[in-house]
C-alpha cells in the first residue's frame, strides 16, 4: 500500500495495488510520509474502504489518543466477547469515545442509576466489557469516565451481535426486556435469578423477538399448529395468563400482536425461568 494522505498521526489515506483507497489505522501510521511512500503492513491495526467518508473524515478530527485507545479496546473486546468489530461500528465506537471524552473533561454526567442496574443484569458479559474499557480510557485518556458510560458502551457492545441494530433499538429493547421481566417477577411475587442459565435464555429470546418486532413490518411467516397453543395453555395456565399480560402490555405500548409462535414460545421461558432456575 501507498501513502496518500494524513488525516493524523494514527490514520492516514493510502491506496492498494489495485487503485482501491483505503483508511488505516495504526501507531504513527503515517508520520513522516509523503504522497507515495510505502506503508508498513506490520502498523496497521485497522482498514476501512473509504466509501463512508461522512465517518471516517471524523477520524482527523480526533486526538491521536483517540485512536490508539479505540484500537486497545477493540482488540479487547474482540478477545473477551468472541465478537468482531465491523467498519462502522469501530468509527461509531471512536466517535463516542471522543465525545465522551470532552464531557469528561467538562465533568458532566448523565448518571441514572436504575438503567445502570437493569442493563448490568440485562447483558452481565457486555457489562463486563465496558468496566475492562473505562479501565483502559482511564488509564491511556489519564481522565476519570463517569459511570454511566459503562451503559452507553455496554449498549454498543451488544450491538456486535447484530449488525442491522441501532443504538436506539438497543436502548429501546432493554426497557420493554426490563419491564417484561418485571411483568413476570410481579405474577409470581418472587425475584428472577439473573445469573442463571434460565434467565440468560430468556433475555436472549426477547431481544431478537424485540428486535425482530421492531424491523420487521411484514405479517408473520408459517406457524404452528393451533392445537400445540391449546395444549401448551392447558399445560402452563399460570404461565399463559403471564404471557397474556405481557402481550397486552406490548399491544398497549408499541402496538404489537404476538402471533401463536410468540405465545408459545414466551410460555416455555416463562416456565423455565421461574420453575428450573440453575
Amino acid at each position: 500500500m501507498k501513502f496518500v494522505r494524513n488525516y493524523n498521526n494514527n490514520a492516514a489515506l493510502v491506496v492498494d495495488d489495485h487503485h482501491v483507497e483505503w483508511v488505516v489505522v495504526g501507531k504513527g501510521i503515517g508520520f513522516g510520509k509523503k504522497t507515495g511512500d510505502l506503508v508498513d503492513a506490520s502498523k496497521i491495526t485497522q482498514r476501512f474502504k473509504s466509501e463512508n467518508t461522512a465517518n471516517i473524515d471524523n477520524l482527523g478530527e480526533y486526538d491521536k489518543s483517540i485512536i490508539d485507545v479505540t484500537s486497545d479496546i477493540v482488540n479487547d473486546v474482540e478477545s473477551f466477547l468472541k465478537v468482531k468489530f465491523n467498519d462502522y461500528q469501530y468509527l461509531i465506537l471512536a466517535d463516542h469515545i471522543n465525545f465522551a471524552y470532552e464531557r469528561a473533561k467538562e465533568h458532566i454526567e448523565f448518571t441514572d442509576r436504575a438503567v445502570n442496574w437493569e442493563v448490568k443484569k440485562l447483558f452481565p458479559k457486555e457489562y463486563q466489557a465496558s468496566l475492562r474499557a473505562i479501565k483502559i480510557i482511564n488509564k491511556d485518556l489519564k481522565v476519570n469516565f463517569a459511570k454511566d458510560e459503562l451503559v452507553f458502551l455496554t449498549y454498543h457492545f451488544v450491538n456486535l451481535e447484530n449488525e442491522k441494530e441501532s443504538l436506539q433499538d438497543t436502548i429501546q429493547v432493554s426497557k420493554i426486556i426490563s419491564d417484561i421481566i418485571n411483568i413476570i417477577q410481579i405474577s409470581y411475587h418472587k425475584t428472577l435469578d439473573d445469573e442463571s442459565f434460565s434467565y440468560s435464555r430468556l433475555v436472549s429470546h426477547l431481544r431478537y423477538f424485540l428486535i425482530k418486532k421492531i424491523k420487521s413490518n411484514k405479517p408473520a411467516g408459517e406457524q404452528l399448529d393451533p392445537s400445540l397453543l391449546k395444549l401448551m395453555i392447558a399445560k402452563y395456565p399460570q404461565e399463559n395468563q403471564t404471557v397474556q399480560k405481557i402481550s397486552t402490555f406490548l399491544r398497549n405500548t408499541k402496538g404489537w400482536a404476538l402471533s401463536s409462535n410468540d405465545q408459545m414460545y414466551l410460555i416455555l421461558h416463562v416456565w423455565r425461568v421461574t420453575h428450573r432456575e440453575n
